[in-house]
């Protein structure tokens, strides 16, 4: 039997199995790195330049001015003299609109330096994850990137991962084509969610599931619930920000 058209991986933390290159990644990090770059750049942010240190972030808000803010945070706090944190409530049109966005974040701006051989870099999470499915789907391989938490696998990054198979899969087949070709680890990603899924189609929120999760246990416990119920809605964005691989910037 021929393999089909489009191959799908998932690497479950941000060391990817399978060379990258002639691949397109979807970065995410739904707790919170991804998910606060779609609503900034939504929200009127003209690029966001990953900074992979505390340090770096620092360096270019020098060289950048008062038109660029740092945003970040260390274990979820947000970073000792920066304008901003890592919440995508926080970055409204008032405090973002017009100005470049400096983020640097525990897990993923770091998980997005491991994708400099990728053919493309997007960034995803399940506030836009139809859109992503759309670009995504007719390429030939694709792989998403979870950022995970501390180097640890956490349940938001697969369930996404899931899900945007899930939705690549009803698209292929709405268009007449193949399912994707689906790797060991896809193949896990997918039943994850499905097993979510499962629990969400009988009445529980997405946000609950998310709130037991590696990544919402902590956030729960520094206060910023209202970040899990906003990273746990589906669809909210249509864009699908790109990595610039040339000038590492986001738009």
């Amino acid at each position: 039997m021929p393999v089909p058209t489009t191959r799908f991986d998932v690497a479950l933390l941000p060391v990817a199995a399978e060379p990258l290159e002639d691949t397109v990644v979807v970065v995410v990090d739904v707790l919170r790195a991804t998910t606060t770059i779609i609503s900034a750049l939504a929200n009127g942010a003209t690029e966001v330049i990953p900074a992979p240190s505390v340090d770096a972030a620092r360096e270019l808000h020098r060289k950048l001015g008062n038109g660029s803010i740092m945003g970040g945070e260390r274990r979820g706090k947000i970073v000792e003299g920066f304008h901003q944190g890592n919440s995508p409530i926080e970055y409204t049109p008032e405090v973002i609109a017009g100005k470049q966005l400096i983020l640097a974040t525990t897990n993923g701006t770091v998980a997005m330096e491991e994708c400099r051989a990728a053919s493309e870099v997007v960034v995803g999470a399940m506030v836009n994850v139809d859109a992503v499915a759309e670009h995504v789907c007719h390429h030939p391989k694709v792989c998403v990137m979870c950022s995970g938490t501390d180097r640890i696998i956490t349940s938001e990054d697969v369930c996404f991962a899931g899900l945007l198979m899930e939705r690549v899969i009803e698209k292929r087949i709405a268009a007449g084509l193949e399912s994707p070709f689906l790797t060991d680890a896809a193949s896990i990603a997918l039943a994850h969610w499905q097993h979510v899924d499962r629990q969400v189609q009988a009445g529980k929120p997405l946000a609950d599931v998310f709130r037991t999760a590696r990544g919402g246990v902590n956030l729960v416990r520094i206060g910023h619930d209202d970040d899990i119920v906003f990273a746990s809605r589906l669809d909210t964005f249509s864009t699908v920000p790109k990595l610039n691989l040339d000038t590492w910037t986001i738009g």
